[in-house]
């Protein structure tokens, strides 16, 4: 299964609602055939030291709810797959991830209202 390109660029632009109220953001550099999304913090989360927890707790989960993406790959992290899974099972263990993912779908509908009444 491909990813759709509309549907990942509208869970983007989600995602970066979210981090924009820390005045960062995400930007999808590309996706593998096997359905890798490889993307970089911008503005302020580009040296945030919390990046891997947003990644692990909001990012990752969010964008791996779109069909067809397989992984996320964050380029310039200096975080090992260990970590990011450490951090992962933490925040599961208070459903954050799941929140994360439920939160973005709201932007998103939300989004799509506001495009339906825009000329």
């Amino acid at each position: 299964m491909s990813v759709d390109a509309d549907q990942l660029a509208r869970r983007v632009r989600a995602i970066n609602v979210l981090i924009g109220s820390h005045a960062g953001s995400v930007e999808v550099l590309g996706v593998s055939s096997q359905g890798a999304v490889s993307i970089r913090y911008a503005g302020m989360c580009t040296g945030c030291e919390y990046r891997p927890v947003t990644t692990a707790g909001t990012v990752e989960p969010a964008l791996r709810d779109v069909p067809g993406v397989t992984r996320v790959e964050v380029v310039g992290a200096r975080v090992s797959d260990e970590a990011l899974a450490r951090i992962g099972a933490t925040l599961d263990q208070g459903d954050a991830a799941a929140r994360a993912v439920r939160v973005v779908r709201r932007i998103e509908a939300e989004d799509e209202l506001v495009e339906g009444v825009r000329p």
